[in-house]
C-alpha cells in the first residue's frame, strides 16, 4: 500500500510539474529562512548557559535619577564588593572584575631585547581567584583558583598562549600590560563565542587593588563589574529586600538617589539597560520577532500550497471518483494527499539545508557569528527539521487533503465540481489575504526602518563630522604610559604643520562618543546638584568640531582650567533660559569652582537612541586620550601615512590605529544596520514566495477560463477588459489584506520607534508607498499570464473546449 502511495504520488506530482515547482520553490524559501532564524535565535539564547552555577550567580548594578529621568549603569564603586560581602552573607563568593576593551596593547619581550607588540581584540580583565569559582573554564595547564591570588599574575587562554608565545605551555613567560609585568600561572580553554565574559587575558586583581580602593564610593567606571554566587539555600528576595537599606548606609541620603539591583545572569545579555562586556545586547522582544518573522514565512508558503492544491482539486476530481467507486475509502484518499504533501515538503527541507548552509556562508561574517550546521550531533537540529517537515507537511496538505477525498464520486466522475462553488474557494481568498498581509507588513515595516535609518545619516548632530578622524594618544592614566612628559602637544603642533591637515585637537572623547563621563556640580551660592557630561579638550576643539557660539567666548588652550564652556542644555537647566545670563557664574565641579565663559549650541554626545545632555568642556591634559585631526579629503591616505610616521615616531613602544569620526558614529546604529538589511532579505523572500503562489493561481485561472475567454473576445472584449477581468479580484484582495495589515504596521512600527529619543513620525505615506508597491508586484505577477491568456486566438480557445 505504502509503495502504492509513493509510486501514485510521485507520478502525480510529475504530471502537474508546474505546480510542483512552485510548491517546492516556495516551501525551501520559507524553510531555509525559517532554519536560519531558528540558529540565530537558539544561538542567541544560549548565552553563558553552559556555567554549571549559573542559576546562582547574579550582577550589582545600580540606577540613579538624571538630568532626563532614570539612567542605569553596570559599573560599581570598586568598594562596594568587600562591603557586599560583609553585609550580605547569604553571597558565598563576591567577586569585582575591572575591564579593559579591546585594542588592549600587550607587549613581549623577546630574547634580542626588543618588544613585540600585540592589541588584544578581546581585552583584558582583572579578576581576583573567585572568578574561577563563579565561571566554568577549564584548566589545561597550572591552576587556574590559585594563579590570580598574587599581584602581577596571569592566567591566559590556549590561543593567546600561541599567539603570544608561539606554544601552548606559557606557564612561567611574562608580558607587559599597563607598564606592568604580568607572570602566566595557568592555561584555560579557548571560550565559545556565545559568551558576554569574552577574555583571553585574566590578570590578578590584587595588582591594581590598592588604587582602586582610594577611589572609594565616588569613581564609577562602567566596565567595573561586581558579580556574586549565591548559597543554594537562600532565595534572591531576602538580598533584594535589604539592598535600599545597603544603598542608604554607603551613598546617604543622597540626591542622585542611587539605587542597586540584582542581574541575573541569564539576563544580562538580554538587558540593554546595563550592557555587557561584549558590547552586544540582544533583547528578548527582538527574539520574538525574529522567530515571529520565521514563523509568518513559513505560513505563506504553506498558503501557496494550500491555494493551489485546492484550486487543481477539480483535475483530480475524476480521479478521486474512480478510487472511491472502486472502494477507496476516505482515509486511504486522505493519506494519499497528505503523503505527496509530505513529499514535497522533505524535499524542501533537504533543499533548504543545502541553501541555508550556502546563506551562512554570508550571514556569519555579516552578523560576527559562527553558526553552522551539524546533522551528526545536533539533536536540537534534528528535532528542529523533524517538526518542521511534520507540521508543514500536515498544515499544507490536510485541509486539501480533506477537500478532495469528500468530493462525491458520481459528480467527480462526471467533471461537474465546480472549482469556484467548492468550499476551498471561500477559503483561498482567505488566505491570499493573509499572504497580502504578511507581505505588505514587511513592506510597511521596511520602508520606515529603512527612512528612520537615513533620518539617522542626514540628521544635524550639530558638529561636524566629515573628513575627520580619531586617533588614540597613549600617555595618560589607563594607557600605561607614565614617563611624567607630555609629548602630545609637540606631536599637535607637528601634525598641524603637515600639509593636507587643517584643523588639529587633543581631546579626552569626541563630541558623540560611546565613552560617556558624567559626574555633578552645583552653582555658586546653591546647594542644588545637577548632573552633567564632561568633556576634557584643548582651545582647538570648538573650532575644529564646529561647535557654534550662542554666548561668551572659547576656552583658552591651557593645561588646567581656569573656566568653563556649557550648552544650552545646562544652561536652561540651571534656571537660564537665556544664555548670557550664565556667564560669569560660577560652576563648582571637582572641589574648584570656576566661571562660565561660554555658551555653544546643543549637540549630540551619544546616539540619537538618547536625548541631549546637559555637558561642559574644559581644559585638562591629564585626561587627553585622543587627537581629533581635520584632514583635506583630497589625497586622505597619503596625509594619514604622514601622520602615522610622526606618531609612531612619537609612541614607539604603541600601536597606530585611527578611526574615522563618521564611522565610528554610523557603529552606533550597527544593530538596526543590519536588521534593516536582514528585514529587507525577508520582506524580498516573502514578496518572493507570494509571486510565486499568486502567479500558479493566475495561471490556473487562465486555463479554467480558457472557453469564457475565447467567448468574450467572439463578442468584441478588448484585451483591457480581460486584463481587468483577472486583476479585479487580486486588487479587492489586496486592499482588503492592506486594511489588516495596517494597524499592525503602525502599532509594532511606532513600538520600535520608541527606543529612539529622536525619530521619524509614521504617517500616511509609508502605508500609502506599501500599498502601490504592493499593487505593483502583484500586477506584474499576474500580468504577464493574464496578458498570455487575453492575446490568444479565440478559435484556439474554443477548440480547446
Amino acid at each position: 500500500m505504502l509503495k502504492n502511495y509513493f509510486t501514485t504520488a510521485i507520478r502525480n506530482l510529475w504530471r502537474s510539474k508546474g505546480s510542483t515547482l512552485i510548491n517546492v520553490s516556495g516551501l525551501t524559501l520559507g524553510v531555509t529562512t525559517s532554519l536560519i532564524l531558528f540558529l540565530l535565535v537558539r544561538y542567541q539564547l544560549s548565552f553563558d548557559n553552559f556555567h554549571s552555577k549559573g542559576d546562582r550567580i547574579y550582577r550589582v548594578v545600580s540606577s540613579s535619577e538624571g538630568n532626563q529621568g532614570k539612567d542605569f549603569q553596570a559599573g560599581v564603586p570598586p568598594v562596594l564588593p568587600e562591603a557586599f560581602r560583609n553585609d550580605f552573607p547569604e553571597a558565598e563568593e563576591v567577586i569585582f572584575t575591572s575591564y579593559r576593551g579591546n585594542g588592549a596593547l600587550i607587549t613581549v619581550p623577546q630574547k634580542n631585547g626588543e618588544l613585540k607588540k600585540f592589541e588584544e581584540s578581546k581585552g583584558v580583565a582583572y579578576a581576583p581567584p573567585g572568578y574561577f569559582n563563579l565561571f566554568d573554564r577549564k584548566v589545561l595547564i597550572g591552576d587556574a583558583k590559585k594563579g590570580l591570588d598574587e599581584p602581577n599574575e596571569a592566567v591566559i587562554s590556549k590561543a593567546s598562549a600561541i599567539k603570544y608565545f608561539g606554544k601552548e605551555d606559557a606557564i612561567g613567560e611574562v608580558f607587559n600590560f599597563e607598564s606592568r609585568e604580568f607572570k602566566v600561572t595557568a592555561i584555560v580553554e579557548d571560550l565559545p563565542t556565545n559568551t558576554d565574559f569574552p577574555f583571553d587575558v585574566i590578570v590578578s586583581y590584587a595588582t591594581i587593588k590598592k588604587e582602586k580602593d582610594e577611589v572609594g564610593w565616588n569613581g564609577i567606571w562602567s566596565d567595573e563589574h561586581c558579580y556574586f554566587l549565591l548559597k543554594s539555600d537562600v532565595k534572591i528576595t531576602e538580598l533584594e529586600r535589604r539592598l535600599p537599606d545597603f544603598a542608604k548606609k554607603y551613598h546617604g541620603e543622597n540626591p542622585d538617589k542611587v539605587a542597586y539591583e540584582l542581574q541575573p545572569l541569564s539576563e544580562i545579555h538580554f538587558d540593554d539597560r546595563f550592557g555587557n562586556y561584549n558590547y552586544n545586547t540582544t533583547t528578548r522582544p527582538m527574539l520574538m520577532a525574529m522567530a515571529v518573522i520565521g514563523i509568518f514565512l513559513v505560513i505563506t508558503a504553506c498558503i501557496n500550497f494550500i491555494n493551489l492544491v485546492t484550486a487543481e482539486s477539480i483535475k483530480r476530481s475524476k480521479e478521486v471518483g474512480i478510487r472511491k467507486t472502486l472502494g477507496s475509502s476516505r482515509g486511504q484518499l486522505v493519506m494519499q494527499f497528505l503523503g505527496e504533501s509530505s513529499l514535497v515538503t522533505l524535499l524542501a527541507v533537504v533543499l533548504a539545508l543545502g541553501f541555508a548552509q550556502i546563506a551562512l556562508t554570508f550571514l556569519n561574517p555579516f552578523l560576527s557569528l559562527s553558526l553552522s550546521i551539524n546533522l551528526w550531533s545536533d539533536t536540537g537540529l534534528w528535532v528542529f527539521l523533524i517538526g518542521i517537515t511534520a507540521i508543514v507537511g500536515i498544515l499544507s496538505g490536510l485541509y486539501p487533503s480533506l477537500i478532495v477525498s469528500k468530493l462525491n464520486p458520481v459528480f467527480a466522475i462526471k467533471n461537474q465540481v465546480s472549482n469556484r462553488n467548492s468550499s476551498s474557494f471561500l477559503l483561498r481568498r482567505g488566505l491570499v489575504i493573509l499572504q497580502f498581509s504578511i507581505s505588505q507588513l514587511f513592506i510597511i515595516g521596511t520602508i520606515i526602518l529603512i527612512n528612520q535609518m537615513d533620518y539617522f545619516r542626514n540628521k544635524d548632530l550639530g558638529f561636524k563630522k566629515d573628513a575627520i578622524i580619531i586617533m588614540p594618544i597613549p600617555e595618560n592614566e589607563g594607557w600605561g604610559f607614565k614617563d611624567g612628559s607630555s609629548k602630545m602637544k609637540t606631536l599637535r603642533e607637528e601634525v598641524l604643520r603637515m600639509k593636507g591637515i587643517e584643523a588639529v585637537s587633543l581631546n579626552s572623547a569626541p563630541p558623540s562618543s560611546g565613552s560617556v563621563q558624567s559626574t555633578d556640580f552645583t552653582l555658586e551660592g546653591s546647594d542644588q546638584r545637577y548632573g552633567t557630561q564632561v568633556k576634557q579638550v584643548d582651545g582647538n576643539y570648538a573650532e575644529l568640531f564646529g561647535l557654534q557660539f550662542v554666548a561668551g567666548n572659547n576656552i583658552q588652550d591651557l593645561d588646567t582650567a581656569r573656566g568653563f564652556v556649557v550648552n544650552e542644555k545646562l544652561a536652561v537647566m540651571a534656571g537660564f533660559d537665556n544664555p548670557q545670563d550664565i556667564l560669569g557664574k560660577n560652576i563648582k565641579m571637582w572641589g574648584k569652582g570656576l566661571p562660565v565663559v561660554g555658551v555653544v549650541k546643543n549637540f549630540h554626545t551619544m546616539s540619537l537612541h538618547e536625548p541631549i545632555e546637559a555637558t561642559i568642556l574644559l581644559n585638562r591634559i591629564q585626561r587627553y586620550r585622543s587627537m581629533a585631526i581635520k584632514v583635506n579629503p583630497m589625497n586622505v591616505q597619503e596625509t594619514i601615512k604622514e601622520v602615522q610616521q610622526k606618531w609612531e615616531a612619537t609612541y614607539p613602544e604603541a600601536v597606530f590605529s585611527y578611526q574615522f569620526l563618521e564611522e565610528d558614529i554610523r557603529s552606533f546604529y550597527d544593530q538596526e544596520a543590519k536588521m534593516s538589511t536582514l528585514l529587507t532579505i525577508f520582506t524580498s523572500i516573502a514578496i518572493l514566495i507570494g509571486c510565486l503562489g499568486l502567479f500558479g493561481l493566475a495561471a490556473f485561472m487562465a486555463n479554467q477560463k480558457t472557453k469564457e475567454i475565447g467567448v468574450r473576445k467572439v463578442l468584441g472584449a478588448s484585451v483591457e477588459s480581460i486584463l481587468f477581468l483577472f486583476s479585479k479580484e487580486y486588487l479587492i484582495l489586496i486592499v482588503i489584506g492592506f486594511a489588516v495589515a495596517t494597524p499592525f504596521a503602525w502599532y509594532f512600527s511606532n513600538l520600535w520607534l520608541q527606543d529612539f529619543e529622536y525619530r521619524i513620525t509614521v504617517g500616511p505615506a509609508y502605508f500609502v508607498i506599501g500599498l502601490l508597491i504592493t499593487f505593483v508586484i502583484a500586477f506584474a505577477t499576474v500580468g504577464y499570464r493574464s496578458l498570455r491568456a487575453a492575446t490568444i486566438n479565440p478559435v484556439d480557445s474554443l477548440r480547446s473546449e
